[in-house]
């Protein structure tokens, strides 16, 4: 099991590999760090109709990992990490959330498994209502290419395996606008972001995805501000 909140200082550390639950539960429904796009932008209740289940078909660690099925159409599951240690958050307490960051250094991680020929999804919001702004998209097509893009013009390019997990990491130093990918380990170049914020975590499944995702981590340590100088922590 490895479920790890941590919080010292605003220095946040948060870990999923799912072995908490039980297969077949919807995530957003009975975990109290997930929710579903219908539940924080409409104000749903459960059962939500773009939940995602747990599946103990395949994993990176332990038994169960999160999976996002080819349904024939977009969605629809479509759920959310929020970047913040409060607990079951809802369209009531967004306001009250620490983020979006926008300085500091934030990582996050996780491990996918596509099937061969199927495609993949994952974008972060800007913002902490979700459909206002996507600081980044990151679409893994069916060719082994993965493209980064926003609406204000970032872009960015990398590639992934098929038919085995891998892992997918970000380094980024919000405070200097230096967003970096790395691969297994290995860094894929780094670059600048027009919309230079990180609010949450979105898997979406469009047509023709298929995907599992495990070991879901990541970690938030502020700024540190230089003994005679001033910069902005927070908005």
């Amino acid at each position: 099991l490895l479920l790890v909140v941590s919080v010292n200082a605003q220095h946040i550390t948060f870990c999923e590999d799912f072995e908490s639950l039980t297969v077949g539960d919807p995530i957003a429904e009975t975990s109290k760090y997930w929710n579903s796009w219908d539940e924080l932008m409409n104000g749903a209740t459960a059962p939500f109709i773009d939940d995602a289940l747990i599946s103990s078909f395949i994993a990176s660690s332990g038994v169960n990992s999160l999976y996002f099925p080819d349904n024939g159409a977009a969605g629809p599951e479509d759920i959310l990490l929020m970047f913040d240690t409060i607990q079951n958050i809802t369209q009531a307490n967004l306001s009250s959330l620490s983020t979006p960051y926008v300085a500091g250094d934030f990582t996050f991680s996780q491990m996918m498994y596509v099937r061969g020929g199927m495609g993949a999804y994952l974008n972060f919001q800007a913002e902490n209502t979700p459909g206002v702004s996507w600081a980044l998209e990151v679409a893994f097509d069916n060719s082994g290419n993965i493209t980064m893009s926003n609406t204000s013009g970032t872009s960015f390019n990398a590639q992934f395996p098929f038919d085995q997990w891998f892992e997918i990491k970000f380094e980024i130093d919000l405070s200097n606008n230096n967003w970096e990918v790395l691969i297994d380990g290995i860094s894929q170049g780094s670059f600048a972001n027009s919309i230079n914020k990180i609010a949450s975590l979105d898997l979406y499944t469009r047509i023709g995805d298929e995907f599992y995702v495990d070991d879901v981590c990541y970690e938030y340590i502020p700024a540190t501000l230089p003994a005679n100088n001033g910069q902005v922590s927070n908005i």
